[in-house]
């Protein structure tokens, strides 16, 4: 049975912002505004996006903000995780946490499924309760 791996972006995205680069930041960034503008989610919870914060009773719009930005990195196609992606993405965001434990939470927070909005909201806030407690 294949594990369903996601990992999402917004919480803690202080380690994955000092791994990356001017241009990936500024890319990540547009691809936040897309799903923003996308999604119509409100002011409120946009602010609380770029400053990186979690949103407390999010409405649906946010919750699918999470599975509009994964696709956006290639980390879903479709409906499906694309596993190796995930991975490669999760080492980028926690990089001074051991591969060995990103491994082991990320199959964790897991379970098959599609990748739907509350599906990948759900396990976003999963692996990032988990990797940066």
């Amino acid at each position: 049975m294949k594990v369903v791996l996601l990992i999402l972006i917004v919480c803690s995205l202080y380690e994955f912002v000092l791994a990356q680069s001017a241009a990936d930041l500024a890319a990540y960034k547009a691809m936040q505004q897309q799903c923003i503008t996308e999604l119509k989610i409100s002011a409120a919870e946009a602010a609380q996006i770029a400053s990186d914060k979690l949103v407390a009773n999010p409405s649906e719009a946010y919750k699918c903000f999470h599975s509009c930005l994964y696709k956006k990195l290639g980390l879903i196609t479709g409906e499906q995780p694309n596993d190796a992606a995930i991975l490669k993405f999760a080492q980028a965001r926690f990089n001074k946490i051991s591969q060995d434990k990103i491994k082991t939470e990320l199959k964790a927070c897991s379970a098959p499924g599609p990748a739907n909005c509350d599906f990948v909201y759900k396990y976003e806030m999963c692996v990032a309760k988990a990797l940066t407690a």
